[in-house]
């Protein structure tokens, strides 16, 4: 072999750029130093992720760093940013961006309107805390595949009345208020697979009213997976009742939900659709929340795992047995898996027992313990395994962790 030869540089520009995207996003961009025919080969580069470990610092040691100190840090983040997004000839169809600091509106407003057009496929910003942002630039982009928007749990940004992602699959928004017609939107993304509303808020300001979506017809079509959790009780504005029920009938086409105690606060009051395709449900429980446990099993004929998890304090809400005996008797349930589960409380050993028989179909149970030190857990897990099941050979499998602290 020739010494000093370059054979890498002498490599066509599609198969070094396709080389590029399995390098982080910074040193792809160092590759530009090497020579001229390196210089702006980054350019081209469609998969950036643009990270606070990398660029600016762990956040716990950001964190701890002088007010100058991490003026001059984020100042120099910006200045990457600016580089790299704001380039010409960038052709961005991936984009991650994860940061400690507030992004203000001013780098908002200069960096997404280049982004947000023809090409993007992917975008993921994560700021960690409250960012000052106009989140309307976010509002169009017909090649988008994945959105995920985190930019603080308690940061009550405005999701855009209005928004088009025709191709979407993937959407999950942390900490948004959500508009009164949020869900009639939605039912444009007819390709979305994966709801997930971690941390949603609903506008109790607005005077705008609520379409309605109660038709079946009105369903995300292609749903797999709806997660939906909000930080209080949906309780008394007709409005604020209207847009979860909209929310519970666009996601009742998915096969796997997780569903949060503020919605079981509210599947206990109404009517909702069918959950023809669910196949897997998570569900957060309090004893007051059993009710609407019935519900699901008369809607759900497919369902075949349940997952509770019992939510402390349990309560005292006496269980409406024999609804529920009923439920389970005809429920097609296989698997049920029970997790924060303390055996002392005894409504829960009631509805275990009650589960363990009338449950026709089950194949396997799995309880997870909590913890107690104080209590002889063998004798616990003996008390669970004395309890009758009407099919016997269903498996029971008891799991709890003994790392406990004191």
């Amino acid at each position: 072999m020739e010494r000093g030869c370059d054979r890498i540089s002498n490599l066509p520009d599609p198969l070094l750029e396709h080389i590029l995207t399995f390098l982080p996003t910074k040193y792809a961009i160092r590759t530009g130093v090497l020579s001229k025919r390196w210089k702006d080969l980054w350019v081209s580069q469609p998969y950036i992720s643009l990270s606070h470990d990398g660029l600016i610092g762990r956040i716990v040691e950001f964190k701890n760093l002088s007010v100058r100190d991490r003026t001059v840090k984020v100042s120099k983040y910006k200045n990457f940013f600016n580089k790299v997004l704001l380039h010409p000839q960038a052709k961005v169809k991936k984009l991650q961006i994860s940061a400690p600091e507030r992004l203000e509106a001013l780098e908002f407003n200069r960096w997404f309107p280049v982004i947000m057009k023809e090409g993007l496929e992917e975008l993921d910003l994560d700021f960690a805390i409250f960012c000052d942002a106009p989140v309307s630039i976010l509002a169009v982009c017909n090649t988008l595949v994945t959105l995920k928007l985190d930019f603080g749990a308690l940061s009550a940004h405005k999701f855009p009345k209005s928004f088009y992602f025709p191709n979407l699959k993937t959407m999950q928004l942390c900490g948004f208020v959500l508009a009164n017609n949020f869900t009639h939107q939605l039912l444009q993304s007819k390709n979305l697979e994966s709801l997930i509303l971690p941390y949603f808020m609903f506008d109790l300001m607005s005077r705008d009213s609520v379409p309605n979506c109660s038709d079946q017809k009105q369903a995300l079509p292609n749903l797999n997976y709806a997660q939906m959790n909000c930080p209080y009780t949906f309780r008394g504005e007709d409005s604020t009742r209207s847009f979860l029920k909209n929310m519970i009938n666009v996601v009742s086409n998915a096969k796997d939900l997780n569903l949060s105690l503020s919605i079981m606060e509210y599947l206990a009051h109404d009517d909702l659709p069918e959950f023809n395709n669910l196949k897997h449900i998570k569900l957060h429980l309090q004893s007051f929340h059993v009710r609407a446990m019935c519900y699901i099993l008369q809607k759900a004929p497919n369902l075949e795992f349940l997952h509770i998890e019992f939510v402390r304090p349990y309560g005292n809400e006496p269980l409406m047995l024999e609804e529920l005996r009923s439920c389970c008797s005809r429920a097609n349930l296989k698997v049920i898996q029970m997790t924060n589960f303390i055996l002392e409380e005894d409504l829960v050993l009631e509805l275990v027992q009650l589960i363990f028989e009338s449950a026709c179909s089950l194949e396997g149970i799995v309880i997870e313990l909590v913890e107690q030190p104080k209590m002889n857990n063998f004798l616990r897990c003996q008390k669970l395994l004395t309890l009758p099941r009407l099919p016997e050979c269903s498996i029971l499998h008891l799991k709890w962790d003994f790392n406990y602290s004191y």
